[in-house]
């Protein structure tokens, strides 16, 4: 399944598809995701640590991931950032 997401930021567009239509571990959607924000439909949580689910989206852009959560259409839905983050940088979610 293919989407198009529009970004209004820097006003492109991006066409992605979903990537997988089973579960996966966080390990392997790590690996599949890269270096960036991955939407994860129906994660599996063990203690407050996600450990597995399907991957929806994967995207470097936040706001493209934001726009892809929104139409995931799944009742749970997680966003993970899956590279090395920048210890210069404070994240505020």
């Amino acid at each position: 399944m293919w989407r198009s997401y529009f970004n209004k930021k820097n006003m492109t567009t991006t066409v992605e598809r979903n990537i997988t239509s089973g579960v996966l571990t966080f390990e392997e959607i790590k690996a599949v995701a890269g270096e960036g924000w991955a939407i994860i439909k129906n994660p599996v949580r063990e203690r407050g640590v996600l450990i597995s689910g399907e991957l929806y989206f994967h995207s470097h852009d936040y706001e493209e991931a934001l726009d892809a959560m929104s139409t995931s259409g799944a009742k749970h839905v997680a966003i993970k950032f899956c590279g090395k983050r920048d210890p210069n940088v404070v994240y505020i979610f």
